[in-house]
């Protein structure tokens, strides 16, 4: 009897509903793939093309290759956002199988090089190992929990057919990301440190993490959070030394502007795109002053729920929201971020994640981290786009992360409406 009143009280459990709706988009999938093979992997992949496969490792390595001139000699505006400390990492990795004989000129060469495959699987198996890291230190202790939660991220159509075939370092800056957050309300100092460092890591890796410096400014942790700035600033222009001095950090910030230039229409990565899109799909042309200024907007409406949140998970969702759509010209894997409350959630006791863990909200989740295999059914898997960047999954994956921030938006101002009527205040005050 108490078993069976055990498995019930989980089946009533929202979080279970994340559990099932992942894990049978994951395994449907698997069967799938027994019939169509290959086919299967090209549909859930980044933009239906397995030739992307490794190239947001191999191509940096190739760069690395003239050190002191890297941020001259990149002619592909996207991949010259990298700030110089990611191309210390890529540097270091290189230098162990670097060829005596040859110099490699791109990235099928530098793919080639005798070991570096090996190094590559194995910086991926330390970035995932780190993920798994994070997620057992974050919370209650569960080893099978952190198994579950792992797998099932690991496996999802997000780094299954995104960040884990490009080889990006997103896997990498989530699990650091994940580290600091936990660490930042950890009751040891030095551990409190630490987790800021490797929040200054993370911004010197991929910039838009620099959007937590809010959290730091809401919980008026200013001596920590001027920390966090200028350890920031160190890490992220000291070792322009190294890449080519101040004629590479110009030519970084030109790279940086230039992405501005490309294409949007389409795009339903990123805020910019989005809106884009729907101007030029009702207007017939471009509006980019109205876009920008929409795109302002939204970013600034989701800071402000950010502070005005008594919630920690939807405070943190709000800023990893801005952090992933508010940059130009992102990729599938920047969604692998919106994991971070999600385990955080997962992981916490039922008191503590009130608020957050609703079956609208793990429901919309199950769906995000999995693969859509019933999304067959709406879209073949040999429909393609005219446009590179959208593809079936594409458009599931942004369909269900939009109608979840939606869902995240709408259980913020309903839990301060409801807040503010206790209070006995003018509902204007719950804005």
């Amino acid at each position: 009897m108490e078993t069976k009143n055990r498995w019930k009280s989980r089946f009533r459990n929202p979080v279970s509903a994340f559990y099932a709706i992942s894990a049978v988009g994951i395994l449907s999938f698997f069967l799938i793939s027994l019939r169509y093979g290959s086919a299967a992997y090209t549909w859930v992949i980044q933009e239906n093309n397995p030739n992307i496969r490794f190239s947001d490792y191999f191509w940096h390595l190739a760069q690395t290759v003239d050190r002191s001139h890297l941020y001259q000699n990149i002619s592909w505006d996207a991949a010259g956002c990298f700030p110089p400390l990611a191309y210390c990492m890529y540097y270091l990795l290189y230098k162990f199988t670097r060829p005596l004989d040859m110099i490699p000129r791109d990235l099928a060469q530098t793919e080639q090089i005798p070991g570096a495959m090996l190094i590559f699987i194995y910086y991926l198996l330390f970035s995932s190992l780190l993920l798994l890291a994070a997620i057992s230190i974050t919370g209650r202790k569960s080893r099978k929990r952190d198994a579950v939660i792992f797998s099932l991220l690991m496996f999802s159509a997000v780094f299954f057919g995104s960040a884990i075939p490009s080889g990006n370092s997103a896997v990498l800056v989530l699990s650091l990301l994940l580290t600091a957050l936990h660490l930042k309300d950890t009751e040891s100092a030095w551990k409190r440190e630490l987790g800021l460092i490797l929040l200054a890591v993370c911004v010197a890796l991929k910039l838009y993490p620099a959007v937590f410096g809010l959290l730091y400014l809401k919980e008026k942790r200013y001596r920590e959070l001027l920390r966090l700035m200028v350890c920031s600033a160190a890490l992220l222009f000291l070792p322009f030394v190294f890449f080519g001095g101040y004629p590479g950090f110009r030519h970084w910030l030109l790279h940086i502007m230039n992405t501005m230039g490309y294409s949007d229409l389409y795009r339903l990565q990123y805020f910019r795109g989005i809106f884009h899109t729907i101007l030029f799909r009702f207007l017939g042309r471009e509006r980019p002053l109205v876009t920008m200024a929409l795109t302002l907007g939204a970013a600034g409406v989701l800071a402000w729920n950010a502070w005005r949140s008594r919630n920690l998970y939807r405070t943190l969702f709000f800023l990893i929201t801005i952090m992933c759509f508010f940059p130009a010209n992102v990729y599938r894997y920047t969604l692998c971020y919106f994991s971070i409350p999600l385990i955080m959630g997962l992981k916490e006791s039922g008191e503590k994640r009130r608020g957050w863990c609703s079956w609208p909200v793990m429901t919309l989740y199950g769906l995000l981290f999995t693969i859509p295999s019933w999304w067959l059914l709406v879209i073949p898997m040999e429909k393609r786009y005219p446009y590179e960047t959208l593809t079936g999954v594409e458009l599931y994956l942004y369909l269900i992360v939009y109608a979840l921030i939606g869902v995240v938006l709408v259980i913020e101002w309903a839990d301060r409406l409801i807040r503010t009527r206790e209070a006995h205040k003018p509902w204007i005050f719950a804005l």
